[in-house]
């Protein structure tokens, strides 16, 4: 038998753990792919821009061979070349030094009869040893591939032309003195291995080449493609940068935006079920709650799934009080307590809804109540329930409606326990199906009271609206009070592709549609 150790249960866990971050991660990614390819063409396009419209640069490249003169050279010793250290690998950066002066620019400029100062020559040319060999790449950068070619080439040769003209002039400063030396020596004497005569011979000719310790390696060819803008690269770079530009700006968009996306990151934060999913809609045609008669057949259809799960989940015989709110104004709440009690009434029941959003009611202009006792009367114990609520038609049903005129806070600060267990209590004696539309309790806790007796609190939530943070805090808050959530009922998913199967209608035209958004701003 395979011995688990508790190291076992602590590695899966950290593995599914990761699992789900990797998972949350690629969704985000996907929820904001239109963001990615945005950044991505932007960048890119940029890059394209910059292909096409910088100016060309060509470069070319010559070489020259750094042969240093050896420490027991007795003639070069004395004479300004360029000289062994011991190091080779320093001897030729001491090369490529004399390469990028301004003597030197000074003398390409007149060489080539350029305008340019020997500064703004120097900021096109670099000189570099080529790995281990004694050999400096001297790079000209210009405009033209001619221009390129002529200044690498130059260069070389300016190096070259400099250092030998002070090697002649220190050789012809040297000579006068040397030959006015021989003479007092004896005629024997005078030449001969290591002898002044053979010092004098090696100087004068020694003035006629060049610097023996410079020498042009390899001539600058004309280049062929310009250097820069790189084409391939740059739209590669672009291409890179605008997918990092737009994974990073995903992951902020989400930070500073964090709205609900899937219904995963529904049943995180809650732990719970999802009761019923009421479809997208598609055309929206005013703003607050909807009648059922308003929605089409898939969000009807949502909604009786909702009374049905509802039905199995306690005892038959008991009266139960359901709780609708949100986490925020729009999220579809009040359309959805409206279209419960509507199922309800619709499958022989007789319902009662109670608007229990004292700050901003919505029942009374929805249902048309022109003049009614509302929720006040009965509260201040001016007024039975029986005698306060107010049937309404919806549909080919009614419902008892207990709704409220606009007192706000006022009103609002009474809803007390005791108040309200009382309106409760009252209602289950009236009917077995009660639902309260409550407002959303972790902006507005006035309705608090309601959530902790009710039988079940229905939380709803709207895909692309309803903020992560509200959410959590609705959570947060329920768990607080004792009030815990018992289901979910998710607005604004996909409809599924044959929600009409058996309703005897036809498939709804867009006519007949509304947005989710709609259903949210429905309350």
């Amino acid at each position: 038998m395979a011995d688990f150790g508790p190291g076992h249960g602590r590695d899966g866990a950290r593995s599914s753990a990761d699992s789900q971050s990797l998972v949350s991660y690629f969704e985000i990614l996907r929820e904001r792919v239109w963001l990615i390819l945005a950044c991505t063409l932007l960048v890119l396009g940029a890059a394209v821009a910059y292909v096409e419209l910088a100016p060309r640069q060509y470069q070319a490249q010559a070489e020259l061979d750094v042969q240093a003169a050896a420490s027991n050279d007795a003639v070069l010793s004395a004479l300004p070349v360029l000289h062994q250290t011991g190091a080779p690998t320093e001897d030729v950066l001491t090369g490529a030094s004399l390469v990028t002066t301004t003597t030197v620019a000074g003398a390409v400029a007149s060489a080539l009869h350029l305008k340019a100062s020997p500064g703004a020559l120097l900021g096109d040319i670099s000189a570099n040893p080529i790995g281990q060999a004694s050999l400096d790449a001297v790079r000209a950068t210009a405009s033209s591939p001619l221009l390129a070619q002529r200044l690498a080439n130059a260069f070389v040769q300016q190096t070259i032309a400099t250092t030998t003209a002070a090697m002649h002039a220190a050789i012809n400063s040297e000579l006068p003195t040397l030959k006015s030396q021989i003479l007092t020596i004896p005629l024997a004497q005078r030449y001969g291995p290591g002898s002044q005569g053979d010092q004098i011979l090696e100087l004068e000719q020694l003035d006629l080449q060049s610097n023996p310790t410079l020498t042009s390696a390899a001539s600058a060819v004309l280049p062929t493609s310009p250097s820069s803008p790189k084409r391939k690269l740059t739209l590669i770079a672009g291409l890179f940068a605008g997918l990092m530009l737009g994974v990073g700006a995903a992951f902020a968009f989400h930070a500073f935006d964090p709205r609900l996306r899937r219904e995963e990151q529904l049943r995180e934060i809650f732990g719970l079920p999802i009761l019923a999913r009421i479809p997208r809609e598609r055309l929206v045609r005013r703003s607050g709650p909807l009648l059922p008669s308003e929605l089409d057949v898939a969000a009807n259809e949502g909604y009786r799934t909702l009374r049905t799960m509802l039905a199995g989940r306690g005892p038959s015989s008991e009266p139960r009080v359901y709780l609708v709110t949100g986490s925020s104004p729009s999220d579809g709440k009040s359309t959805t307590a409206i279209s419960l009690a509507a199922a309800q009434a619709q499958s022989g029941g007789t319902p009662i809804l109670i608007e229990a959003d004292l700050r901003r009611p919505t029942f009374a202009s929805v249902f048309d109540l022109k003049s009614f006792p509302g929720i006040e009367q009965v509260m201040m114990g001016k007024l039975e329930l029986v005698d306060a609520l107010a049937p309404v038609r919806v549909g080919d049903t009614s419902i008892r409606v207990l709704a409220a005129h606009r007192w706000g806070a006022e009103l609002a600060d009474r809803l007390s326990p005791s108040v309200v267990r009382k309106l409760i209590d009252d209602a289950k004696a009236l009917s077995d199906f009660v639902v309260i539309d409550s407002p959303p309790l972790n902006a507005v806790i006035d309705a608090l009271p309601f959530a902790q007796l009710a039988d079940e609190v229905l939380i709803v939530a709207r895909l692309e609206h309803s903020r992560l943070n509200k959410l959590e805090e609705l959570n947060e808050l329920l768990s607080q009070h004792a009030a815990h959530g018992s289901g979910l009922v998710l607005v604004g998913g996909d409809r599924p592709a044959l929600y009409y199967y058996g309703s005897g209608d036809k498939a709804p035209s867009r006519s007949r549609g509304r947005s989710a958004r709609a259903l949210g701003a429905a309350g």
